[in-house]
Parts: C-alpha cells; sequence; structure tokens
C-alpha cells in the first residue's frame, strides 16, 4: 500500500503529464506539492526505486505503467468520493474537494469498488470529469 505522499506525487506527476508531452520537472513538481526540491527529489528516489517512475536526472519524471494504474487509481478515489458527497449527503460540488483529498486516501479497493456499484457506476463526478474504471481509466486530467 502506498502512503498518502507517494499518491499525491503520482497523481501530481499525472496531471502534469497530461497537461504537456514533456516528463514533469522536479521544480513544477515542488510548486504544485507545495513542497522543497530535495524532498522531490528523495520521494523519486523511492518512487523509481518502486517502479512507479521513471526518473532522469535534468530530463525529469514520468510514470511508468505502474505508476500510472496507481494515480488513475487514486484520482477514481477521489472523484467517486465527490460524487458520493454531492449525490447522497447533498453537499455541495464547490465544497467537496479538500474532504475527498482527505477521504482518498483512507479507503480500501474493496470499499471503493462497493461504492462505485452503489452509486450506480457513475461516468463523470460532480465537476464533469471521468471517472476512471477499476482497471484502467479514461483521460483523468483536471
Amino acid at each position: 500500500m502506498l502512503s498518502e505522499s507517494a499518491e499525491n506525487y503520482l497523481t501530481a506527476i499525472l496531471r502534469l503529464e497530461d497537461a504537456g508531452d514533456e516528463a514533469a520537472s522536479t521544480s513544477a513538481l515542488a510548486e504544485r506539492l507545495q513542497v522543497a526540491r530535495p524532498s522531490v527529489t528523495g520521494m523519486l528516489k523511492r518512487l523509481a526505486a518502486d517502479g512507479l517512475v521513471s526518473h532522469e536526472r535534468y530530463r525529469g519524471v514520468r510514470l511508468t505503467d505502474t505508476g500510472r494504474a496507481a494515480a488513475r487509481q487514486v484520482i477514481r478515489r477521489h472523484r467517486l468520493v465527490e460524487t458520493f458527497l454531492v449525490t447522497v449527503l447533498g453537499m455541495p460540488a464547490d465544497e467537496v474537494h479538500a474532504e475527498a483529498h482527505r477521504l482518498e486516501h483512507a479507503l480500501s479497493d474493496a470499499v471503493v469498488d462497493r461504492l462505485d456499484a452503489w452509486l450506480g457506476r457513475p461516468a463523470t463526478d460532480p465537476h464533469g470529469q471521468p471517472i476512471p474504471g477499476p482497471q484502467s481509466g479514461p483521460d483523468v486530467t483536471e
């Protein structure tokens, strides 16, 4: 199981990759995650050792297929939680992001699969973004 921090890095890298064709830079990750560059470098080394990213010094980082799948699953959990918060609990769509971010790291895949089924397997979240499927999914750009 990945740490919350590792999941945040993977989703940040995915979003940066989806925003352009270039590898995500250490500087861009540091800015997006609001952490120091040395922290980014340390985490990238751990993610590379786990086979989740391919990191070339001074050239940036790209997700491996395994890393991309893991990032999509975090985004899937996030978007399903947002959908639950809006459709079931009646929270305003503009207030669910922070709550979903906290909860996305706490739910198991089994709970997420049941939540997805209970919600009727929604294709999009309350903001109109596609919800990736359980194995892989559609483009998840913000």
